[in-house]
């Protein structure tokens, strides 16, 4: 490895230094604007001879630039662009030139621009108005004013089809991404994200937990800078998607990133970003005194008597107990006390140029992120090269070369707990609110130190703890070292077959730290909870090769051939180590390798490793006819290693045609059609399952010794039938572009069946030894939908510029089948703040179930059950029956003020029976509109962000107002039922008893919001005054995120991504108090030399 990244360094200097050392006799210049002195770029130079011959010719750059090379006897340059007039220069003895260009006001009106732009699909570059298949494209451009720090959060609500959803608001905690829904039940739905042609992924581990999992683990984007990007475009459907394989059954997002240009002089661009940040308002909660109230007025409700003081001092907190008076006596409000407004600096620096062998392009960018939550923050750094060196007109070398570290600082949280339960945040919405921060000596004085006593009435760690202390002294540090280099090679055989070969090494190296001391907890110096150390060590190597044979060719002007053939290699080696440690000498020595206590069950150390290898090959053709009729077709057969020799090969096919009706005779009379297209594709992917060598039966050692020795036992069931899961999918498309580019749209309709889908640690049936199956083919989904996208430029005059954009979508997803053997329900019980997650055949995947909530019994008739007519149910002697809770071993009888649910089948007892479907966590419609506002050297710009029709479970609400135990609860339980009479719909307060807080409805919301994503402000100086100081541009914007929310959630942020506990099917949405989106202002400055 390291002889590989020697010689890769040689390599990249010995091109870069090339770059510079070409010898040519050259003239240059700058072509600039008449009117405003602005460079101008795409403008046509030739050299003329004296005869008028062109001998030679360039177009200028970005920055009005240009350099040619003199041949033959040249006796002058010409300059033309559409709507100037045409410029024509004698050439002297200078070898610099500058040229001022003139606008033709009368014939401005009388030109078309003819253009053909490309899209990138990763094997074939087809021009846009050709395509036949389902794409989305978005460029550098519109990411100007965005000014967002990841490429998700930019991408957000700009593309059809592509949801995007945040983590939460914690620095590096990344985004959730679905391209047109859910088209398979495993865990990861995420697409695939090729960056200039390689696939940019992570490999989920055999040992990976999703109930613990840190966002920030598989935050892909986050390596890669918005800065360095040139577009992204977006493969929707499978016949798109098929050539890239199984890796891209989810979709894929392809990157592509900035590159030098031929002929230009070194140019520096930096960029500085300031952003200021700071959460929405929390949920208000209980003050000290209204606390200690319901608590007392709990326990009378519960055990009819009064709380005795001596019992629990803490809740009474009296002056003859000064301990207890003074650190129980306070009014806290936790939520303030671990929040605060944060902070980021953002720097990104370029470099680029080339001669006319070589071009290059060097950027780096650094980020330093304040949290608003106490305890977090990012730090990262990202650099990228890219080389290109033209050895001559038939063979170009590429070598690309990216580095990302990143260190990440969470909150502390508890191995095997599951995320956002017993988070810092939620333990700061539940925490007494009469309990001091700090603690107070007898005498009432703060001793400096965090008050964390080893048990309250609200329990001891880990299900309580002061957060504010766990926050400063408890450690969750995640580290990610990343190296990516690609060395491409381009051989152009004859003018219509080309070769390319791309070879990648990625190696990613993640290691997390964590660390429990005592002081944060108060526990005692023998618990195991003491001094906790955890050391997890990750390290990865994808190793990626792709040799490709393109061939294109025009035939008299009415078929266009282009056709490739492909194979495909990927190689992934990851090793693992992973160390717990507790009672350690010291907490300031974090090392889980040191002496401590690791013989407790579930500590001491473990190492993975694992090994997986793909090969793929590809025949695929496009074929264009009369520029009318298109089509495309492709096969491709892919081997994994993740199946036995049974099922390890899969063919994939795909098919995609197009029919251009603007290109018919009978639509020649419609001038203002530019292009009018009917496109239709289908296409076939799999999926492999989520491990490794899962057709093998593994081996475990016990954890424990029996007469010095340890034991072996199998791990698994041996899955040698394990097949592919099976993605079929057709999508019906119009494109259309009106009135010379002014208006462009596209909608699609698609449908996609997904085949023996995979479920994870699926029940079995004790008999066979193991409790569960680590996976199983199991069932039928279809998922199905529609998407719009439409790009406008309403109005565009000499100095104004109004564009407005549009996109909406529709997703439905519908299980259809289910094995057997295979059980539909997760394993929790219908109690208290618990739903049951089916899947059910005929209902989305991502519904949950629970009881419907009526309200409150107010009254005593109301506590009489009745049948279906309304009549009361009796006993046997004629008395009536009353509502009762009968479940398992519990037979509870509701009272006054107790929560009222449905009785469904109306027996007088709530039960499973009277579980009903509730919600669905996926968006029925989600999408984005914005405009862009030009006016000379300004311009205006803002983004709405949309989701409707998702429903959210809020287990913020649901454990603020349960009323169950000593937790602090949110002022809407000051409502709560207290005696006869009372209408209120938030039941009485119990202490460990009773059933008023059921998964039902009452916690259940509509997730709908529309949100201003930004509004961005920006100027751009004028060339007279950058002149002055050396600058060639330089741009001022100040830009306002997530401003504000139209919605009728009532928690933090409606913003919620789907997620699941346990890595299985049942994905639902919930609100655990996790960080909310942060209301940030971003001011920025750009500067180019």
């Amino acid at each position: 490895m390291n002889k590989l990244l020697i010689l890769t360094i040689i390599f990249s200097f010995t091109v870069f230094i090339n770059a510079f050392s070409q010898e040519s006799l050259t003239i240059s210049g700058q072509v600039l604007d008449e009117l405003n002195e602005e460079t101008m770029p795409g403008v046509n130079v030739v050299a003329l001879d004296k005869s008028n011959r062109i001998i030679t010719g360039t177009i200028t750059n970005l920055n009005g630039e240009f350099i040619l090379k003199l041949k033959g006897s040249i006796t002058k340059l010409k300059f033309t662009f559409i709507g100037y007039k045409e410029q024509e220069v004698e050439l002297t003895d200078k070898d610099y030139y500058k040229v001022i260009m003139t606008e033709d006001v009368v014939t401005i009106d009388a030109v078309q621009v003819m253009a053909e732009k490309k899209t990138e699909t990763g094997f074939m570059d087809i021009a846009d108005r050709d395509l036949a298949i389902a794409v989305g494209k978005i460029s550098a451009d519109e990411f100007d004013d965005v000014q967002a720090t990841s490429i998700d959060d930019a991408l957000q609500g700009r593309l059809a089809g592509v949801d995007i959803a945040a983590n939460s608001g914690d620095p590096g905690a990344g985004m959730s991404i679905r391209i047109r829904g859910v088209s398979t039940l495993s865990a990861n739905s995420d697409p695939l994200i090729v960056v200039d042609n390689v696939p940019f992924e992570t490999t989920i581990t055999s040992d990976f937990d999703f109930a613990t999992a840190n966002e920030e683990g598989y935050a892909q984007m986050l390596n890669i800078s918005v800065s360095d990007i040139k577009d992204i475009t977006v493969l929707k459907d499978a016949a798109a998607t098929a050539p890239w394989g199984t890796k891209a059954a989810n979709g894929v997002l392809m990157i592509t990133t900035k590159r030098g240009i031929k002929g230009r002089k070194p140019q520096v661009s930096y960029t500085y970003r300031g952003t200021f940040t700071e959460e929405p308002d929390a949920l208000p909660t209980l003050n000290g005194g209204e606390y200690q109230t319901l608590i007392r007025e709990a326990y009378r409700n519960t055990f009819n008597f009064a709380m005795p003081q001596s019992s629990y001092p803490e809740i009474y907190a009296n002056k003859t107990q000064p301990y207890y008076y003074y650190n129980f006596g306070q009014d806290t409000d936790w939520m303030d006390a671990i929040s605060r407004n944060g902070f980021t600096h953002n720097h990104d620096l370029a470099i680029s140029g080339g001669g006319e062998k070589a071009t290059y392009r060097f950027s780096v960018n650094s980020q330093t992120q304040e949290g608003v939550t106490l305890g977090t923050s990012l730090e990262r750094l990202t650099t990228r090269l890219n080389l290109d060196y033209f050895i001559s007109d038939k063979l170009r070398l590429r070598a690309d070369f990216s580095y990302a570290h990143g260190t990440t600082s969470g909150n502390y949280t508890e191995s095997g707990v599951i995320k956002g339960t017993r988070s810092i945040r939620s333990t700061a919405y539940r925490m007494m609110p009469n309990m001091s921060i700090h603690e107070y000596n007898a005498k009432g004085e703060l001793t400096g130190n965090y008050f964390s006593p080893e048990r309250t009435p609200q329990g001891a760690f880990p299900s309580m703890y002061n957060p504010v202390a766990l926050a400063k002294y408890g450690l969750h540090e995640t580290i990610n070292d990343r190296i990516i280099t690609k060395f491409s090679l381009n051989y152009r055989i004859t003018d219509a077959l080309k070769y390319s070969i791309d070879l990648s090494l990625d190696v990613n190296s993640n290691k997390l730290k964590q660390m429990l001391p005592q002081e944060a907890t108060g526990v005692s110096a023998t618990s195991r909870y003491a001094n906790r150390m955890i050391d997890r060590d990750d390290d990865s190597y994808n190793i990626y090769t792709n040799n490709k044979l393109t061939y294109h060719k025009e035939f008299n002007e009415k078929h266009k051939l282009t056709a490739t053939l492909n194979v495909q290699t990927t190689e992934y080696i990851g090793t693992g180590s992973y160390l717990y440690n507790t009672n350690g000498i010291s907490s300031s020595i974090p090392d889980a390798s040191g002496a401590g206590r690791d013989n407790v069950s579930g500590y001491g150390g473990r190492t993975s490793n694992g090994q997986g290898r793909t090969l793929g090959a590809l025949a695929m053709f496009h074929y264009s006819l009369l520029d009318r009729y298109i089509i495309s077709a492709g096969m491709r057969r892919e081997g994994n290693s993740r199946f036995d020799d049974k099922y390890r090969w899969g063919y994939f096919p795909s098919l995609s045609a197009a029919w251009r009706l603007s290109g018919e005779p009978f639509l020649s009379y419609l001038e203002f059609l530019d292009d009018l297209r009917i496109r239709f594709s289908y296409g076939e992917n799999g999926n492999p399952p989520r491990y490794e060598s899962m057709f093998y039966s593994n081996y475990r050692s016990y954890d424990f010794a029996y007469l010095g020795t340890t034991g072996v036992y199998p791990g698994n069931m041996q899955l040698q039938n394990l097949k592919w899961e099976s993605i079929k999918s057709s999508n019906l498309g119009i494109s259309a572009e009106l009135f010379k580019g002014r208006i462009s749209t596209d909608v699609d309709f698609y449908k996609t069946r997904t085949e023996d889908m995979f479920a994870y640690n699926v029940k079995t049936q004790s008999s066979s030894g193991y409790s569960t199956t680590p996976v199983m083919n199991v069932s039928t989904m279809d998922n199905y939908g529609w998407d719009f996208q439409l790009k406008t430029i309403p109005f565009k005059t000499k100095d104004w510029t109004v564009t407005l954009d549009f996109n909406i979508a529709r997703n439905y997803n519908i299980l259809r089948e289910l094995a057997d053997d295979f059980s539909t329900v997760v394993a929790e019980t219908p109690g208290n703040g618990e739903y049951k997650r089916y899947a059910q055949i005929n209902n989305p995947a991502g519904s949950f179930y629970g009881y419907r909530y009526k309200g409150v019994y107010t009254n005593k008739d109301q506590l009489i059950a009745r049948d279906v007519n309304g009549n009361k149910i009796t006993d046997p002697n004629g008395n009536p029956t009353y509502m009762i809770y009968d479940y398992g071993n519990v037979n509870y009888k509701f009272e006054l003020g107790d929560a009222m649910y449905e009785d469904v089948n109306h027996d007088g007892n709530i039960n499973t029976a009277d579980i009903v479907l509730l919600g669905d966590a996926n968006p029925e419609f989600f999408g984005g509109i914005g405009q862009r506002i030009t006016y000379k050297n300004f311009s205006f710009n803002y983004y709405f962000y949309y989701r409707v029709g998702n429903d959210i479970i809020n287990r913020t609400k649901m454990n603020g107002e349960s009323m169950y135990s000593f937790d602090n609860q949110t002022k809407a339980v000051l409502r709560r039922w207290s005696k006869p009479g009372d209408e209120t719909d938030i039941p009485r307060a119990l202490l460990g008893y009773g059933y008023n807080w059921l998964g039902s409805d009452r916690f259940v919301e509509d997730g709908s919001f529309v949100r201003l994503k930004y509004i961005t402000l920006a100027y751009k100086i004028p060339k007279k005054w950058t002149k002055k100081l050396g600058m060639q541009s330089a741009r001022i914007s100040t830009t306002l995120n997530n401003l504000f929310t139209f919605t009728d959630y009532s928690g933090q942020d409606p913003e919620i991504s789907i997620k699941s506990n346990d890595g299985t099917i049942y994905t639902v949405g919930y609100d655990d108090s996790n960080t909310p989106r942060t209301r940030d202002v971003t001011c920025t400055l750009n500067i180019t030399f």
